[in-house]
């Protein structure tokens, strides 16, 4: 008898953990102010999209050099607000400085399971911070997964 109850608490507790593993972790809300530099925005290809990753695109139509890092961080909403998706491990990126002219545009290939395994069902957004040497800015695209 000590033994089954040993057997179904480990059972118990496994399943508990590969439930928690499953969600998103939310937490504080985001309120920074988002894409309010001019001619610039982030797209998400919608056909892109998966629960591990995402497809985007930094269109500069700006009359400025822009310059970003590999660096990004993942929101959810939920009741209409932004809040940030806490990484299951630490978010691995190079530091590397990349950059975008003037009316040009960058697409990237964006993989997050390692960092926040696969994400749940949900509307989320991507946040990336960008520079045009003077000021910084946040640009976000917005997708869903299903």
């Amino acid at each position: 008898m000590k033994r089954y109850k040993i057997t179904v608490a480990i059972l118990l507790a496994g399943c508990l953990m590969a439930l928690c593993g499953c969600q998103a972790k939310v937490g504080e809300e985001f309120t920074e102010e988002v894409d309010t530099l001019e001619g610039v925005s982030l797209i998400v290809d919608a056909g892109q999209v998966s629960p591990s990753g995402i497809t985007y695109t930094i269109d500069n139509q700006s009359e400025k050099d822009l310059s970003y890092g590999r660096d990004y961080s993942l929101q959810k909403e939920k009741d209409g607000k932004w809040y940030r998706v806490e990484p299951k491990s630490a978010v691995a990126v190079t530091m590397e400085l990349l950059w975008i002219p003037a009316g040009d545009a960058q697409t990237e290939a964006l993989l997050w399971e390692d960092a926040y395994g696969k994400l749940p069902a949900g509307k989320y957004r991507v946040v990336k911070s960008v520079s045009d040497y003077e000021s910084g800015y946040y640009l976000t695209g917005e997708f869903n997964v299903d």
